[in-house]
């Protein structure tokens, strides 16, 4: 709202005030959620090897889902190797317990290879320890 020669009401000075504090405010909020180093937890590298039936298992979903927090995932490639992929270009996967699920199911093939022992109703686990960890699957299509 203007008066006559254009110049700002005090109202529309105060509605410009809480905007800009608004917007100040949620730039701040927005940047001190997923760039500091302080807000991530304790990560470290992950990486293996995926077999099925003994043979490389190539471009299969792998996925470490943390007690509590945030997945870190990978895909395989032609000779079944993955390394964990935390957050973009941060790799590795949080400390602690994990359960793991394998996927070979994608929105273009629409069809899983594995057994719902290894995805749905995952029984793979692993302990995501400080330093490198290897956590290599052999799995059965039995």
């Amino acid at each position: 709202m203007r008066n006559n020669i254009g110049a700002p009401t005090p109202r529309t000075t105060g509605r410009m005030a809480v905007i800009g504090a608004f917007v100040a405010m949620s730039i701040t909020l927005a940047n001190s959620g997923c760039s500091s180093k302080g807000d991530r937890p304790e990560l470290a590298p992950v990486a293996g090897t995926v077999t099925l039936d003994g043979k490389p298992l190539a471009r299969a979903t792998v996925v470490f889902h943390p007690e509590i927090g945030k997945v870190s995932r990978a895909k395989t490639n032609d000779d079944g190797h993955y390394e964990l992929v935390y957050l973009r270009d941060i790799m590795g996967a949080k400390l602690g317990g994990h359960m793991v699920s394998i996927t070979t199911w994608t929105e273009e093939d629409r069809r899983e290879r594995l057994p719902p022992r290894y995805h749905q109703q995952s029984e793979l686990k692993a302990e995501v320890t400080d330093g490198k960890n290897t956590f290599d699957f052999d799995l059965s299509s039995r």
